[in-house]
């Protein structure tokens, strides 16, 4: 796409005279802005010829009131554009499989993600406990072993999430004005999900080596 390209559509000749840098849509196709009525003559005439029409009210009118005088009137259905980006997002919501597709995915992401963290802090806990048992020997109660072991998972996945945090900005920094992944950016929502995704996992990858810990007896260690 450039500026002054002539395009063929249904055998009328198009000149692109703009370029906008609106929100990248949802599907990877270009979308051509122009006057209704050349939009028919592009397109042809067809049962069904409009789908919506992109207003804006005139400035200190309250939108509501705009969308009830627009319905009343019509007999049609009139948005504001909150209304319409959330009808969007019910419509993939409802239709489509997509929450099912990313759903799986990240199911099976945290499940994987707690399997493997659990095994390693247990490992690493199975190979220290020499060290646990003398501290309980020299009095260190179970509480603060649990909180010892709490805090190593803690940091291990505060390194682990800024370290995936930050190489997952810096791709969509470099991408961002890629065609195909034009539009996708890290919304400080998504971020905060993941540190408490993240933390559960932490948690219950945390709850095996606790509970090695708390039931060690120290003199088991000692006479091994």
């Amino acid at each position: 796409m450039q500026v002054d390209r002539t395009l063929e559509l249904n055998d009328h000749k198009a000149v692109i005279v703009g370029i906008s840098d609106a929100s990248a849509p949802f599907l990877s196709v270009p979308i051509i802005h122009t006057r209704y009525s050349q939009a028919i003559n592009f397109v042809g005439r067809e049962r069904t010829q409009l789908s919506f029409v992109l207003a804006k009210s005139a400035a200190g009118v309250n939108l509501d009131e705009v969308t009830h005088r627009i319905q009343a009137q019509t007999g049609l259905l009139a948005r504001t554009t909150d209304e319409f980006r959330w009808d969007c997002i019910w419509y993939y919501l409802k239709n489509t499989g997509i929450p099912v597709n990313f759903g799986i995915t990240i199911t099976i992401a945290l499940i994987v993600g707690t399997v493997v963290a659990g095994q390693t802090f247990y490992l690493f806990t199975l190979e220290n406990l020499k060290q646990f048992g003398a501290l309980k020997a020299i009095g260190v109660t179970n509480w603060r072993l649990t909180r010892m072991v709490l805090l190593q998972a803690i940091t291990a996945g505060a390194i682990g999430f800024s370290l995936g945090t930050g190489m997952a900005a810096l791709f969509f920094e470099l991408t961002l004005r890629k065609i195909a992944t034009r539009g996708l950016v890290l919304w400080w929502q998504s971020v905060v999900l993941t540190a408490g995704c993240i933390l559960l996992v932490i948690i219950i990858a945390s709850l095996l080596s606790i509970r090695r810990v708390v039931v060690l007896e120290p003199a088991e260690v000692f006479r091994g």
